[in-house]
């Protein structure tokens, strides 16, 4: 979990300095994960839109970069959530197999269906601490809400992609592997 000052680092980052960008809107904005998470919300936060909208739900006041950042999302909104559709399609296909559709796969369908064209080989040490990072309720399955966070993510950072392969392939690219690289440099004891 980010620190306050982490959060205000990424405000600063993505929308320059604002007088509002303190100390203290960052740990209102951290208390805020928490009680979306306390929830059953689960939010994406790591995107301009979704940092932007925690920001807001935090108690700050929208910059005019936010609202900008937020419309422009709003505006594609549409198209990204029919590319999350088929993907999910093609995700349902792939659920079946285990003789149980209940939003989950296991990491040889994972792999196969969704992650084999970004890593090489399923058996290598980083392929199998990878599907371990995107396993966040470390149940040794891959649950669509776990794989949606990041589409969301990659939709919402990238409004203008084309099809759901690119979508695929932003997420992957941009989101899943860097975060899947810190959880291999976290376990193998390097951050």
């Amino acid at each position: 979990m980010a620190s306050g000052e982490m959060i205000v680092l990424k405000l600063k980052e993505l929308f320059g300095e604002n007088e509002q960008f303190t100390e203290e809107i960052g740990e209102e904005m951290r208390k805020q994960i928490l009680a979306n998470a306390a929830e059953g919300r689960r939010e994406e936060y790591n995107s301009a839109v979704g940092l932007a909208m925690l920001f807001d739900q935090a108690g700050g006041h929208l910059t005019a970069e936010m609202a900008a950042a937020i419309e422009i999302s709003r505006e594609a909104d549409v198209h990204i959530v029919n590319l999350i559709e088929e993907i999910k399609e093609e995700w349902d296909k792939w659920d079946c197999r285990d003789g149980e559709v209940d939003d989950q796969l296991t990491f040889d369908n994972f792999y196969i269906g969704f992650m084999a064209p970004y890593f090489g080989c399923y058996r290598c040490e980083d392929s199998q601490l990878g599907l371990s990072a995107i396993d966040m309720d470390n149940d040794g399955m891959v649950d669509w809400t776990e794989f949606r966070f990041y589409l969301i993510w990659a939709g919402r950072q990238y409004p203008d992609v084309k099809n759901s392969q690119e979508l695929l392939d932003k997420a992957f690219r941009f989101g899943l592997i860097p975060a899947m690289k810190d959880e291999c440099d976290r376990i193998r004891g390097k951050l």
